[in-house]
């Protein structure tokens, strides 16, 4: 018996220092070098478009008209470009549904929200970049305080009962791209 509960303590002992190994970290650091710089701003850092039922989506890929909110993405403090023509630009990335490069969402679930432009019908993806300021003179005030207006809105990729409840997460990151 003693041996019994010997080697079930020494067991124990091991699987717990086991259990406390050194683990590693990753990062990834990422820069780019430009011929000029903005930085990108947005008129709410965050937004909530609400909860809706399976009966409010009524087609796919097609945000629910009640969940369509705007919000603006604006460019301050930029360099002057470099030349007539120049164009100032705002990269939109981040995760999509499979499939559906233009339904964002990190959640888990097959809804998403879908961006585009006011007053467009057609719905950002991931990578797209959208066109904030043309150089004219060229000066610095060609590219600050330009503005544009995007619509977000809830969509799914499911039809009526395969529509997945859940919470829906959609970081997207908003970036400044010359030319």
């Amino acid at each position: 018996m003693k041996k019994v509960l010997l080697a079930s303590i020494i067991f124990s002992s091991f699987a717990m220092n086991a259990a406390h190994a050194a683990s590693n970290a990753q990062m990834t650091i990422t820069a780019d070098v430009v011929a000029a710089t903005c930085d990108v701003s947005l008129s709410t850092p965050a937004m909530d478009l609400g909860n809706f039922a399976k009966k409010d989506f009524t087609s796919v890929a097609t945000p629910v008209p009640a969940s369509t909110q705007q919000f603006t993405v604006g460019i301050n403090n930029c360099d002057a470009p470099l030349a007539q023509g120049d164009t100032a630009n705002v990269v939109i990335s981040g995760q999509t549904l499979g499939g559906n490069p233009n339904i964002f969402n990190a959640s888990g679930t097959n809804s998403g929200i879908m961006l585009n432009e006011k007053g467009s019908s057609t719905y950002l993806k991931n990578g797209d970049k959208l066109k904030i300021a043309d150089a004219s003179t060229p000066a610095a005030d060609d590219f600050n305080a330009k503005v544009i207006t995007l619509e977000a809105g809830i969509a799914t990729t499911g039809t009526a009962n395969s529509i997945e409840l859940g919470h829906i997460s959609a970081p997207v990151l908003f970036s400044f791209a010359y030319n």
